[in-house]
């Protein structure tokens, strides 16, 4: 291998290459599986997929649908990151619905509990409280109305809400050593200062034993009975009853209590809302999907480095080598900037390598028709680069233009293709121009170009 002087351009290219190559090492690592490297969508994780619609929706002027859909969007993703979920996506979609996609989700119920709950909390005076659900109760006046607990046992209540989940400053799960016994849990609320003067104020307008609803969605998760201690603590200030007030109720268990302090901490929706279309993707086909997604990537990798290989010989190395380094790039990528791989995200990956080969295949032919000229070794290599240039660009340009159009206008299939289409061109450049050129160079593979010098006869 021949010896070769290093410049200082040189010595840069060689530590731009080892940085990228060390780093896209680092963040890949521990190659599998597969969740291990990258973050997985819906269809490669399994999970659940909702579509969203506003109460009303159709009703509001353009303003206030916008408003209502950012606001909608702001406290879902609240709720879900409160709950824990990894890798969720809530977006607005097709103008006035919203599509949820949770990967990972176990329980579809509890999905949809966490998403539909409007969380909607008032406190009501009750008027009159029935003893069974078959007992009919009627309102005294159109100032009253029938709201029924969780067992359908009816409550006269007055239409007046006295305080709103507006005046909370939190919400927590707890469970009393009486209530573990039978898996009861509870919520303990806190309010805010305004909101505990408010409750306070309450306090002292109601007498002891008369009933105050606690009414969540319009139903009544509890009644409490007012007493002679929580009156007297109310009289001494809004600080004796920051946290001293709870929703409990029989049938809650843990799961649900949990999601119901989630709602009320992240705040009630602005409105009702209905789920129009649900999908369920079971772990199971999640794993099929990537079990197929990356043979298909591991045939086509293995079928381009022998091709490679076997029409350039020592060049396809090169381009071999520049391969393997780009698709370090796009994994590494997709973990470094949070992105999502779904299954379109694989199709990318797989055309990528396509891409990455048919950059250097315009080097190699453009490098070995200067080689046939009668050129050097290094002039043809130079000479193929520079005259490549131009054309690699402006197939690289318009591919990367609409990898951005695709991710900007596209729906989340669309935008996983985008996403690994995007980067694996930024690479693919990146391999051919600096990595595959430096190679070239100065490591002697020039040397070993596959063609027959033309040589110049004389007369």
């Amino acid at each position: 291998m021949a010896h070769h002087h290093f410049t200082r351009s040189d010595w840069l290219r060689i530590g731009v290459v080892v940085a990228v190559t060390v780093a896209a090492l680092i963040f890949v690592y521990p190659f599998w599986p597969l969740d291990e490297v990258v973050q997985l969508g819906l269809d490669l994780q399994g999970g659940v997929r909702m579509v969203l619609e506003p109460d009303g929706i159709a009703d509001m002027n353009e303003q206030t649908k916008v408003e209502v859909l950012d606001q909608i969007q702001a406290i879902l993703n609240n709720r879900v990151d409160q709950y824990g979920l990894a890798n969720p996506e809530i977006r607005v979609f097709g103008g006035d619905r919203i599509l949820v996609n949770l990967p990972g989700t176990a329980d579809p119920e509890d999905a949809r509990r966490l998403i539909g709950q409007t969380a909607m909390l008032e406190f009501r005076r009750v008027i009159k409280a029935g003893t069974s659900a078959l007992e009919e109760l009627i309102p005294g006046s159109s100032s009253q109305e029938i709201l029924r607990n969780r067992e359908g046992i009816p409550y006269i209540v007055d239409r007046e809400v006295l305080l709103t989940g507006a005046a909370l400053a939190d919400a927590n799960v707890g469970a009393s050593t009486a209530l573990q016994a039978s898996s009861r849990y509870y919520i303990q609320l806190e309010f805010t200062e305004a909101g505990a003067q408010r409750f306070a104020t309450i306090m002292g307008r109601m007498d002891v034993n008369e009933l105050l609803a606690i009414v969540l969605d319009g139903a009544i998760y509890s009644a409490p009975a007012v007493t002679e201690s929580i009156k007297t603590a109310a009289a001494q200030g809004w600080r004796n009853i920051v946290d001293s007030t709870t929703i409990s109720g029989g049938s809650i268990d843990q799961e649900e209590a949990k999601i119901l302090a989630i709602a009320l901490r992240a705040g009630a929706l602005p409105v009702g809302i209905t789920i129009v279309e649900e999908t369920t993707i079971g772990p199971s086909l999640g794993a099929d999907s990537i079990r197929r997604g990356m043979m298909t990537i591991a045939i086509g990798f293995v079928l381009i480095l022998l091709y490679m290989f076997a029409f350039y010989r020592v060049l396809g190395v090169v381009g071999n080598l520049a391969l393997i380094l780009n698709m370090l790039i796009v994994f590494a990528s997709l973990n470094i900037f949070g992105a999502v791989l779904t299954l379109p995200g694989i199709a990318g990956i797989i055309l990528t390598i396509g891409m990455t080969v048919d950059a250097n295949v315009i080097i190699f032919e453009r490098i070995k028709e200067e080689r046939r000229t009668g050129k050097s070794p290094l002039a043809a290599v130079r000479a193929g680069f520079e005259k490549s240039m131009s054309t690699l660009f402006d197939a690289n340009l318009t591919t990367l233009i609409t990898a951005l159009i695709l991710l900007l206008l596209g729906t989340g299939a669309i935008r996983g293709f985008a996403v690994t289409l995007g980067i694996g061109v930024l690479g693919s450049l990146f391999c051919a121009l600096v990595a595959s050129r430096f190679l070239m160079e100065k490591t002697g593979f020039a040397s070993f170009i596959p063609v027959k010098v033309i040589e110049e006869r004389k007369g």
